[in-house]
């Protein structure tokens, strides 16, 4: 190293610039502090590559090595200083942006004797760049209309979605007044923007008009905000505009859609009163009308059983089979049309909101025993039925009457749908509060398929035959449960048989004697 190297390297030492010194073998012999701070390593001194451990990229972003050095050759062929800029990839991968700028230094015979490189840091420059690149093409890309002008008004600039939104060029709006798109009508409207942002307020989002080039008025949306300098100064207005014409459209299509709508459901609604009217006319009628003929029915039915007994009797001495047999089959027959007459007056009373329930307490086992006691009179010939209770005896807070029905139904069709000689159980179980009631049957079952619709109206499972029926009975059964707040459940088996329960949650003080 000369003392002209040296002297170099003293001078440039308090420079906040990047300063190396290379001989005329383009070693380093020396480098100021900023140097040695500039990429967070120091230079290696005594090499050709300052940065061995560094990646170093050209400006078309290729990898280069120690031997390019397009700067250094450029100063040995011609005087002055020549530039490169140089990217630089630091151990945490990050980028660092350099300009190497580059100056000969020459003996007094003018022969080259070395170089003075300055390294300048561009990397906040080129992230600026970048940004401003990136906010230029959002910008330029926005199907919104993005204009931005000077306090004075005058428009400065004009995004490709304001070309495409009012008709102007950029070269043709740039400059104008802002009254160029601005109905004359509605002039007061940017007064009180430039008013508010002068104070570096921002204008919220709001609704009006503006004018197009073929003077065509557009409705549109308006966000403003204030422009700043470098100094922090309010220096104009950048504004969003946004087309809203088609939002427009859809708000009166939906405004016409709706009025129609109110209209139609005025009109829709009053032919309903009116069919809800007749319908609760037809009821009326029909719930007359069913009470009337069960108790018109009942009487000639009564009528018909009656002397039906008396027949019977009367015919002891005769000992006839064949009249007792007729005889049978005529009260089986009354017994069935009065069932029948009451499943529809029990519906009729539902469906009209006539059932109502009364709670009392009684002992279950005793209630149970009686019904299995009446239901066995009914039983067909050989079948038998037996009660059982599992646990303590207890009283039960219920609807008994509702509960008797429920429980005479489900008996019936187990007597009806189960063969002689069969065996037909009603348990009850109390605990922890819940009562459970049971009744099984070795009877024809129930379809698979027909499982689901069991409780619906007039359903009656396709395995039933020429049995005797009108498919009320479960439905009846279900409604009282749900007046009782009661659930029931059942399980079936197509040829083996079926089970019934019923579910009722009782207070645990009833279950105390």
């Amino acid at each position: 190293m000369t003392n002209d190297h040296l002297s170099y390297i003293r001078y440039y030492e308090d420079l906040p610039v990047a300063v190396y010194v290379c001989d005329r073998d383009d070693a380093l012999v020396g480098y100021n502090t900023a140097a040695a701070s500039l990429l967070g390593i120091k230079p290696l001194q005594g090499s050709r590559d300052w940065y061995p451990s560094l990646q170093k990229f050209d400006e078309e972003g290729r990898s280069v090595d120690a031997q390019y050095k397009p700067v250094t050759i450029a100063i040995k062929a011609s005087p002055g200083s020549h530039q490169q800029e140089l990217r630089f990839r630091l151990s945490d991968g990050t980028d660092r942006y350099i300009l190497v700028s580059s100056v000969a230094i020459r003996d007094e015979h003018g022969n080259y004797d070395g170089a003075i490189h300055t390294l300048t840091d561009l990397t906040a420059l080129r992230h600026f760049e970048s940004q401003q690149f990136l906010l230029a093409s959002i910008v330029n890309s926005s199907a919104d209309a993005i204009i931005t002008k000077d306090m004075d008004d005058h428009i400065i600039s004009w995004n490709k979605g304001a070309e495409e939104l009012f008709g102007y060029t950029a070269g043709e709006a740039i400059g104008q007044h802002i009254s160029l798109i601005i109905p004359a009508d509605r002039l007061t409207e940017e007064k009180r923007i430039i008013k508010a942002i002068s104070k570096g307020k921002k204008i919220q989002r709001f609704e009006t008009k503006r004018k197009t080039k073929s003077g065509h008025l557009v409705p549109i949306s308006v966000t403003a905000s204030p422009v700043l300098n470098a100094q922090g100064k309010i220096v104009g207005a950048a504004k969003i505009l946004r087309d809203i014409s088609q939002q427009k459209h859809t708000e009166e299509q939906l405004k016409n859609y709706t009025t129609h709508l109110e209209d139609t459901v005025k009109k829709r609604t009053k032919e309903l009163d009116q069919a809800l009217n007749k319908e609760r006319e037809l009821g009326q009628l029909k719930s007359r009308f069913v009470s009337m003929a069960s108790h018109e029915f009942r009487t000639p039915l009564s009528s018909i059983k009656l002397s039906a007994s008396l027949i019977e009797k009367y015919a002891q001495p005769y000992s006839n089979q064949q009249i007792s047999k007729h005889i049978a089959k005529i009260k089986n027959s009354v017994d069935d049309l009065s069932a029948i007459l009451g499943d529809f007056l029990s519906l009729e009373k539902l469906e009209s909101g006539k059932v109502t329930t009364s709670l009392a307490k009684f002992e279950i086992t005793d209630f149970c025993q009686e019904i299995t006691a009446e239901m066995q009179l009914l039983a067909r010939q050989g079948q038998k039925l037996v009660y059982h209770h599992q646990g303590p005896a207890a009283l039960v807070v219920l609807d008994q009457q509702l509960l008797k029905n429920c429980m005479h139904n489900l008996l019936s069709n187990a007597i009806k749908y189960s063969g002689e000689g069969t065996q037909i159980s009603l348990s009850t179980e109390l605990k922890n509060g819940q009562l459970s009631l049971s009744v099984s049957d070795q009877g024809i079952g129930i379809p698979e398929a027909d499982q689901r619709h069991l409780f619906s109206p007039f359903f009656r499972a396709g395995n039933t035959g020429t049995i005797q029926g009108t498919g009320l009975g479960l439905n009846i059964v279900a409604r009282y449960m749900g007046l009782m707040h009661g659930t029931i459940d059942f399980k079936s088996e197509p040829g083996r048989g079926t089970t019934f329960t019923m579910h009722f949650a009782q207070p645990e003080k009833t279950n105390k004697q």
